[in-house]
């Protein structure tokens, strides 16, 4: 019985002795990684490393896809966005790039960013403005939340103000128009189109759209034109993955 008990306190001994043999390796371990990591970043700045080593894949190539040097924007200024007329309904191979690329961004199932896309792509065939110019706003306004509000009273995806618009609705679209997407989107084509006929360019017509027609920095005309060239970025990146494939 006493030999039982002695081995008994001696297997706690070893016991207690692994457990924080294992401990101290592990702190021993995190500490000349965090040095490690430190010397890097001291010796070439965050810049320098990696952008998928320091975040996830799909946030590095959303990081990266975002990132427009001179040379893009020559290039994507020729991207168009080809509608099937007789399919309206079905994304065409570009709209799909740039839907995957929303959803990657703001970090949302495809299956909500969809219907928003195709809704934009139908639109804009109807009205006669490039679906992309479409989507950029929606991206700039609202980021995508069909619910949104602004303190002024803009609702929706294109935040429109329903006082100034409300000949534009549809009868149909209920109590509240605005918060339907697809009521929502041809209704802000519509004010847009119309803004740019009006004042006689694209980026007139969005700075009266973003309510900053005095701007002469243009500030919201080229939040909306830089998205939208992103968008297109995104279109040619994922058609040079598709080829690669």
């Amino acid at each position: 019985m006493i030999y039982a008990t002695r081995v008994a306190v001696a297997a706690r001994h070893v016991g207690t002795f692994v457990l924080h043999f294992a401990h101290g390796s592990l702190l021993v371990a995190g500490l000349v990684v965090t040095v490690v990591f430190g010397m890097r970043v001291f010796d070439q700045g965050l810049s320098g490393l990696p952008l998928n080593n320091l975040f996830g894949h799909a946030e590095a190539s959303v990081a990266a896809e975002d990132s427009l040097s001179p040379a893009d924007l020559v290039a994507v200024e020729q991207d168009q966005v080809v509608v099937d007329p007789e399919h309206p309904d079905r994304l065409s191979p570009e709209m799909e790039r740039v839907t995957e690329y929303l959803a990657r961004r703001y970090k949302v199932a495809r299956a909500a960013v969809e219907p928003l896309i195709v809704s934009a792509q139908k639109v804009g065939q109807s009205v006669g403005l490039d679906p992309l110019l479409i989507v950029a706003v929606m991206g700039i306004e609202s980021s995508f939340n069909p619910f949104a509000e602004s303190p002024f009273g803009a609702q929706g995806l294109m935040q429109i103000v329903p006082r100034f618009h409300q000949d534009k609705f549809d009868e149909k679209a209920g109590d509240a128009p605005l918060l339907d997407p697809t009521e929502n989107i041809r209704v802000g084509a519509q004010v847009l189109k119309e803004y740019i006929r009006r004042n006689g360019s694209l980026t007139a017509g969005l700075q009266q759209y973003g309510g900053a027609a005095d701007d002469p920095a243009e500030g919201y005309a080229n939040k909306v034109i830089a998205e939208k060239q992103r968008l297109q970025l995104a279109m040619r990146q994922g058609a040079k993955l598709a080829l690669a494939k």
